[in-house]
């Protein structure tokens, strides 16, 4: 096999791959990114209306009267979030396996294509050089 086509072979399946990783990488910070920006725009919201209700209480009676809810933060939205990034977590670690996987496939593909080109490109080469050495030799002969 030719060294240059390994060489092709190997590069294009790398680069592939690196693609499909790259690809995978920026799905899961985008969907990461999306869920940083959910709870922060739930957090700015949650927070505003808590300061507004706290600011409403006119002593300690209006005060001791709030919902528990205002003066304290929410522990399931921690829960969710954190499933949710756990979830996102996974599936982004998942799909970036998965390209390394077939990037390995591709490159095994890869170099089979460019082995059986070399192997039939030398066996083309072969089956002509008889011919040219024949065509020498019979012009030689007329020549002399």
């Amino acid at each position: 096999m030719n060294p240059s086509s390994q060489i092709q072979a190997a590069q294009r399946a790398e680069v592939e791959c690196f693609t499909d990783l790259f690809d995978a990488a920026l799905d899961g910070f985008e969907q990461l990114t999306r869920l940083q920006l959910q709870v922060m725009r739930e957090f700015s919201r949650n927070t505003s209306q808590r300061l507004f209700d706290a600011m409403q209480a006119r002593d300690a009676r209006d005060w001791a009267s709030l919902p528990q809810q205002t003066l304290h933060a929410d522990p399931q939205g921690a829960t969710q979030y954190l499933q949710e990034f756990g979830r996102i977590a996974g599936a982004m670690q998942t799909a970036m396996s998965e390209a390394l996987q077939q990037g390995a496939v591709r490159l095994q593909r890869h170099l089979q294509e460019a082995s059986e080109r070399a192997g039939a490109d030398a066996a083309a080469e072969a089956a002509t050089q008889p011919r040219q050495a024949a065509r020498s030799r019979t012009g030689a002969r007329r020549a002399s």
